[in-house]
């Protein structure tokens, strides 16, 4: 298990289309993505799980990735959530 901590910086936080982002980056990685937010874990492969979390700007999430890419996968998403939200 890989995971790290991250502030959320895109303007109106994790709202319908950078929750699908996220979504749709996770489905490309091999390992369980999940998604931390105080002491509430959702599986980071659901937009509707994502939306749940309620995600606002400044906000600090953690991204866990548990399997065989682990590490690949969560540079993978800390990069989309750095640079592909806004877009």
């Amino acid at each position: 298990m890989k995971s790290k901590k991250i502030r959320i910086a895109n303007t109106s936080g994790l709202h319908v289309r950078p929750a699908g982002v996220l979504a749709k980056a996770a489905e490309q990685c091999e390992s369980r993505v999940e998604l931390i937010v105080g002491n509430n874990i959702v599986n980071c492969r659901s937009i509707l799980n994502i939306l749940s979390m309620a995600v606002r700007s400044g906000d600090e999430v953690e991204i866990c990735c548990t399997g065989k890419t682990e590490e690949k996968d969560l540079e993978y998403m800390l990069h989309v959530i750095e640079n592909d939200l806004e877009k």
